[in-house]
């Protein structure tokens, strides 16, 4: 099977300028996606989208290709990435004759993935009826426990408010973390979507579960690569 890796990375981002090639621990941010698909076994072709000139030589010098650069259309805050998928896939296939039976959308905001959650994605999706596979966490602050803000007051997210006093009775969700979707690439002809209907799970721990959108998330990141395995093993000593 052909399987594709895009990853996205326009330079137009708003918190953190130019955040895509922002420093991590040494490395652009970017790079830790790029090694991450190179890295998998079952990847057999990884492209960066950028309408960034700057991001596009990162990104070859870190081993991706970078076949075009992105319209300037396709890289606004609020273009849909759908549109950004769609258009790569139509520049490979009249430029190299190459489409893709999967795709794996990985977002360079998220860098920090086990190396085998991109190969783990492809196989579920290989070997069940899913249209998707993506990661997700289990969401901490939960919206029972919300409230709206409107004319001055707050007002509970739910009238069954009281009903979720305690955190152990919130039905459990799930939010999209942003470093693994993968997709069979015919969904977007037959949905419109990278997703389709039958979406399946693939569960992160929360300490990798890290999507870079602020100063304070790049810092969180560092701390997390740089102190995370030394500080977390003095908890598991046994007293």
């Amino acid at each position: 099977m052909n399987i594709l890796a895009i990853i996205p990375a326009r330079g137009g981002s708003k918190g953190i300028p130019m955040k895509n090639i922002q420093k991590l621990c040494g490395k652009s941010l970017i790079e830790y996606t790029i090694r991450s698909a190179i890295s998998s076994s079952k990847i057999n072709r990884v492209i960066v989208s950028t309408d960034n000139a700057r991001i596009a030589q990162v990104s070859k010098k870190a081993g991706a290709e970078v076949p075009f650069l992105r319209p300037k259309i396709l890289s606004k805050d609020n273009s849909p990435t759908t549109e950004t998928i769609k258009h790569a896939i139509n520049f490979l296939q009249k430029k190299y004759s190459y489409e893709p039976d999967i795709i794996c959308l990985l977002q360079p905001t998220s860098p920090i993935r086990d190396l085998s959650v991109i190969d783990n994605s492809i196989t579920k999706l290989q070997r069940t009826n899913a249209t998707s596979v993506i990661t997700v966490a289990k969401i901490k602050n939960h919206p029972f426990a919300s409230f709206w803000y409107s004319k001055g007051y707050l007002k509970p997210f739910r009238a069954s408010f009281a009903k979720y006093y305690q955190r152990q009775k919130y039905p459990p969700l799930y939010y999209p973390t942003g470093a693994v979707y993968t997709f069979w690439t015919k969904n977007l002809k037959k949905y419109n979507s990278i997703y389709g209907p039958r979406i399946k799970p693939i569960i992160i721990n929360q300490e990798d579960n890290i999507d870079i959108d602020t100063l304070f998330d790049l810092f969180i990141a560092e701390m997390r690569i740089r102190s995370w395995n030394t500080y977390s093993k003095k908890f598991h000593t046994t007293y």
